[in-house]
This record gives structure tokens, sequence and C-alpha cells, in this order.
């Protein structure tokens, strides 16, 4: 790693060193063209680097910002040089599923009974309201997200 200094801040360089078999596994993967297209991207950023151009050439001939090169770079060094792990996005959180499969397995295998008394079939309203009743954490469910369970 080199070290520039620009003004008051400091910036490394991160040269990027790969292996034959690091080199192979990111021109099949290029070449392929069966993965996301960021991790494509990702995948030439490495061999580019890994072929000593400077981050100019390499914005001119993807496309893309040096930040996003300066962070590969980075994350291919924080990750091991391990590729695969470099290339790939990390789980993005978010808000969990508020509907299971045990809940949406439980609305078919009561659709699929016989139908509440006094009523020719199950509505969506009264699959709902079986469902709210049974599974006392779930606090609402729309009667539309019942006829979209059904639908798959």
């Amino acid at each position: 790693m080199k070290t520039k200094q620009l003004g008051r801040k400091k910036r490394i360089m991160i040269s990027v060193h790969l292996n034959a078999s690091d080199i192979a596994f990111l021109k099949r993967l290029v070449k392929s063209g069966t993965r996301k297209a960021r991790e494509i991207t990702r995948a030439r950023i490495l061999l580019m680097s890994h072929a000593k151009k400077t981050n100019r050439e390499i914005m001119e001939a993807l496309g893309c910002s040096p930040f996003m090169i300066s962070s590969l770079r980075t994350r291919w060094l924080k990750r091991k040089k391990d590729i695969q792990a470099t290339l790939v996005d990390a789980p993005r959180p978010g808000q969990p599923k508020k509907v299971l499969p045990a809940h949406e397995a439980f609305v078919v295998a009561t659709a699929c009974t016989d139908a509440p008394t006094g009523h020719a079939h199950w509505t969506l309203q009264s699959l709902r309201d079986k469902l709210l009743e049974t599974y006392k954490e779930m606090n609402t469910l729309s009667h539309e997200r019942i006829r979209q369970i059904l639908l798959k």
C-alpha cells in the first residue's frame, strides 16, 4: 500500500494482486454474464485494478465512480482477499415479514375445509378473521393479503 498526500488528508492506495485461480474465476464470471450487473462490474474493476489500471482509466472504461472503485478495493482487502465475498452484497436489514409461511399454509388449509355455517364458501373476510383468531400475535391483516396468498 502506498500513501499519497493530498492537502491535509492522507489517501491509502490499495493495490490489488490476484492469484491465477481468482483471475480465472473473475474472467468466467464476466464472460458468462449470468450474475447481477453490479457483481460483473465489480469483477471488471478487480481485473482492471490487478492490471494496474488507474482509477481514471477504470472510470472511463466502466462508467463508475471513483468511490465505487476505492470502496471495492477496501472491501477486497477487509474481506481477506476473498473474491466471492467481495463481489456480493451483504444482506440488507429490513422489516421482517409479517405473514410467515405457516400463516400462508393455514389460510390455504382453512380455505380447503368446509365453509363456516351459514355460508356456501369461505369469504376473504371470514378467512382473515379465522387467521387473526388463531394467531394472536398478528394484529391486522387485510383481505387483499388473504387474496394474494390464495393466488400463489
